[in-house]
């Protein structure tokens, strides 16, 4: 078979012995890693799965993903990543709205929340968990067929959430096209040295897989015939442990990472590993952060800036940090940014306004939605990123503040509609505002103000048994604090920068 320098199946004829994936349930050459594909593509298919067609993943990362990423890739399918932490309701919801034909789960047990999916018959519900009773792993694994050979590793459908409630899917498909010169120069940008792995490369893989950057490490990887070795939680003791074993050249996590990373190392005197490159992104990095990489790790750090919606908007050099602290990078080539005032008219160079982007990667619609308004993507092609910022005379985005409600706790976004609508179930509950506000780890936490019917504060324990039952942990309230009145402007709209401004005054960023 004939095959892609930059496929895994060509990895799987040059390399066959090297290890391809290690992970704590196993390690896996290229050659067992190609061949578990070939086997659960045919088994899949067998289960009617074809080209097209969505199969959810709400698993843990471990090498049973990927070799299911890399199967799902073989049959032209189309993979979705869900949250493991999600609850039943909030996943059902993403099943039902993308259309999905099948999930595969790694509940351990997974009994008790197969009963609650009601999106899809039993039979397209597949338990893989290794341990637990039930799991069809290795009826899975089982051949059943020839070796099947993919065109390209499969991208990832990924939910995010508006200000306006319910999570929304969004799917591109970018590879590079003769004649685009915008998008190949986009895509070629991107290329930055923290993602030009090599086959002698190891990439250490922290993210998790439901999210965006976990799975484009993994592709990155498996294209290149680098070794990926992938933490399933991430602990700092643990990530030097796994860096020095193996020889990690190339990681990429958020800022709570780092500042966990340097906590650890400052408190153990541990002597850090020798990175090539290490990247950072998700959320704003402070200063301190950027110094202490510097100091210990050498130049090495790349910073990112971008969205689901939009694709990478900015890159940081690991030059650039300390001669333009506090921006989040230069603009991608192919990448367009402009600065707008409340009336839409672009600002002057250095004046704080709303940020819109074009870039080649940005959705037109929402999947199974129509096309996105105006007010969200002008006629132009730009995007409302709903952050606050402006660019310098060289060209250099700085992040603000944030426009929309969108809260970043540990690199994740949280969006406080979804929250506010499962707290309105409250008979008590007269209105409720979620804001972010600073948290030494995490960057931001989740904080809930709300009125109350009777003037009364509710119990505690109400609430928090209903962000039990409909909210997954990440996006529960840390705590809810009653107010006699909730600040309102004259239309009575919550203003929820007066419930956040006081608590960000000292930080180096509003955002």
């Amino acid at each position: 078979m004939t095959t892609a320098p930059n496929l895994p199946e060509h990895w799987a004829q040059v390399q066959p012995d090297r290890p391809a994936v290690v992970a704590a349930d196993q390690t896996l050459s290229w050659r067992e890693l190609n061949t578990l594909a070939d086997n659960i593509a045919n088994q899949l298919a067998r289960r009617g799965i074809s080209a097209g067609d969505i199969v959810a993943l709400r698993m843990q990362t471990t090498s049973q993903w990927v070799t299911l990423m890399l199967a799902l890739s073989k049959l032209k399918a189309r993979l979705l990543g869900i949250n493991w932490r999600l609850v039943a309701d909030e996943v059902n919801y993403v099943l039902e709205n993308a259309g999905a034909r099948m999930l595969i789960l790694d509940d351990e047990p997974p009994q008790a929340f197969m009963d609650k999916i009601s999106a899809l018959p039993r039979d397209a519900i597949i338990p893989v968990n290794r341990t637990g009773a039930g799991s069809q792993w290795n009826a899975l694994i089982r051949p059943a067929g020839a070796p099947l050979a993919m065109d390209e590793l499969c991208e990832q459908i990924i939910y995010t959430s508006g200000t306006t409630g319910r999570p929304k899917g969004v799917e591109r498909h970018l590879r590079p096209e003769p004649g685009n010169e915008r998008l190949n120069r986009y895509l070629e940008a991107q290329g930055g040295a923290y993602k030009r792995y090599q086959a002698c490369d190891v990439v250490l893989v922290s993210m998790p897989l439901h999210h965006g950057s976990g799975p484009s490490q993994v592709r990155a990887a498996m294209a290149s015939g680098s070794m990926l070795v992938l933490q399933n939680r991430f602990d700092a003791a643990h990530w030097f442990d796994l860096a020095e074993q193996h020889g990690v050249t190339h990681w990429t996590g958020v800022p709570t990472m780092y500042k966990r990373l340097k906590s650890y190392q400052e408190a153990s005197g541990r002597q850090v590993p020798r990175l090539k490159s290490m990247g950072i992104g998700a959320a704003p990095v402070p200063m301190a952060i950027k110094r202490w990489v510097h100091e210990q790790f050498g130049p090495v750090l790349h910073e990112g800036y971008g969205s689901t919606e939009t694709g990478m908007v900015a890159g940081m050099k690991p030059d650039d940090h300390f001669r333009k602290p506090g921006s989040s990078g230069l603009p991608y080539d192919g990448v367009e940014v402009e600065i707008r005032d409340e009336d839409g008219k672009p600002c002057p160079c250095g004046t704080v306004g709303e940020i819109w982007v074009d870039t080649p990667a940005v959705i037109k619609s929402y999947l199974n939605a129509p096309p996105l308004d105006e007010d969200t993507l002008d006629a132009r092609g730009f995007f409302r990123t709903g952050d606050m910022g402006h660019l310098d005379a060289d060209g250099y985005l700085y992040i603000t503040d944030r426009a929309k409600d969108m809260i970043i706790s540990g690199g994740v976004n949280i969006y406080p509609a979804e929250i506010e609508a499962a707290f309105y179930q409250h008979p008590g509950l007269l209105d409720i505002a979620v804001v972010g506000l600073p948290d030494e780890e995490f960057g931001e936490k989740v904080v809930a103000y709300y009125e109350s019917r009777d003037g009364q504060p509710i119990a505690g324990d109400e609430l928090a048994a209903l962000g039990q039952a409909h909210l997954a942990s990440y996006k529960r309230p840390r705590d809810f604090v009653h107010v006699a009145e909730l600040p309102r402007n004259a239309v009575g709209k919550i203003l929820k920068r007066e419930l956040r401004q006081p608590h960000w005054k000292t930080q180096e960023r509003n955002v």
